[in-house]
């Protein structure tokens, strides 16, 4: 699952890439929550369902990575090969024992959408492509910066395509404008009726 914002130019140079801090993981949510939940929901419940979506795309490999300044997260990104597992069960367990039973479904929703799409594109990868799972632009202009970098890295380590999914929820032009071929474009029904039609795409790109 992948959410970028549009490129502007960056101004303030005193930056680095270094490996992802789970404290930041808030940051993500703040960013995220509000294309990713309802506004009608509880403030508690928007903020667990959404820490749950951004935790199942989350893993803590050599591929997670932020771009900072001296004060803020920038951007994030993470990117995981097609066996890797993360700890977003353990996670789950530990926090939702206060939810109610229509929060439980509505929970189930996003795992099931989230499982559907993985699926889907670890179905198309070989062992040597790399799937990117989230990528996030805390402020515009420097998701591009971190992409590069972890472009760079993965193309050194031998990988031959890196696959994504994404959904219209998200700026997904911006990956045919960098380089990246749709080969799916679907209807997710579960959260399709007769006034939204909810697309989901899956892209590849080849190192």
């Amino acid at each position: 699952m992948v959410l970028e914002n549009k490129k502007q130019s960056v101004e303030n140079m005193n930056q680095k890439i270094e490996v992802f801090d789970t404290n930041n993981i808030p940051q993500i949510v703040e960013v995220v929550k509000p294309m990713w939940s309802l506004s009608s929901w509880s403030e508690e419940f928007r903020q667990f369902d959404v820490e749950f979506i951004v935790r199942n795309n989350i893993f803590e490999n050599e591929y997670a990575l932020q771009l900072v300044d001296a004060e803020n997260l920038l951007a994030s990104i993470f990117a995981v090969t097609k066996h890797e597992k993360n700890n977003v069960d353990q996670w789950f367990l530990e926090n939702s024992i206060k939810l109610t039973e229509q929060e439980k479904i509505s929970v189930k929703m996003s795992y099931d959408y989230i499982k559907h799409m993985d699926s889907k594109v670890h179905a198309l990868m070989e062992e040597d492509d790399i799937k990117l799972s989230l990528f996030v632009s805390c402020k515009k202009g420097f998701g591009s910066i971190v992409f590069d970098y972890l472009w760079k890295q993965l193309k050194n380590k031998g990988f031959k395509n890196m696959y994504l999914w994404t959904d219209c929820d998200c700026n997904w032009q911006w990956y045919l404008h960098h380089g990246f071929y749709l080969v799916d474009e679907s209807i997710y029904g579960p959260f399709s009726d007769e006034n939204i039609v909810y697309k989901t795409y899956v892209f590849r790109k080849s190192f």
